[in-house]
């Protein structure tokens, strides 16, 4: 169950990126201006980046873990694993660009054996099915292992205390 919300927390995360892969002028140079397509790969880099940030506070969101694990305690929780244990941080970094290169392999190579723009023309179902493959085997899968990941090093390390002090 933990890993459906998972999923669901990527999915909610990466709303954004999966509009701009579903234009084609953002995605692909051949169907338009080159000049979308700059545009587009930026966009979707930044909204990458910005749903890597911001999955911790939406998988606390959708699947809290009382107290350690809430939308309002999912980011203070990744911070102390990037502070106290960042080689393990930076391995579920490693992982999720590893998932993200796969997806986009597979993708590449279903446009290898299934074109989406043949003699000039864009074929649409051809490239809603490259682009899907691209978003759930790149960007979900990625971001579902990145936030399970960090989620299981959040359990490690704990908030500090705070004592009260009398005078």
């Amino acid at each position: 169950m933990r890993f459906l919300r998972a999923v669901l927390s990527a999915v909610v995360a990466t709303l954004p990126v999966l509009v701009i892969l579903l234009i084609p002028t953002f995605v692909r140079a051949d169907t338009g201006d080159t000049a979308y397509t700059g545009v587009g790969g930026t966009l979707l880099n930044g909204l990458f980046i910005a749903a890597i940030i911001l999955i911790p506070t939406v998988n606390g969101w959708l699947d809290p873990e009382v107290p350690a694990w809430t939308a309002a305690t999912a980011m203070a929780a990744t911070a102390r694993v990037w502070r106290s244990r960042i080689w393990f941080a930076l391995l579920a970094v490693l992982a999720l660009l590893a998932i993200f290169a796969a997806g986009q392999t597979a993708a590449y190579l279903l446009s290898q054996s299934s074109p989406a723009v043949v003699d000039g023309e864009l074929d649409y179902s051809r490239f809603l099915a490259q682009e899907l493959v691209v978003y759930l085997a790149g960007y979900v899968l990625s971001l579902t292992t990145y936030v399970l990941l960090i989620r299981v090093l959040a359990r490690g390390t704990e908030a500090p205390k705070k004592t009260s002090k009398r005078r």
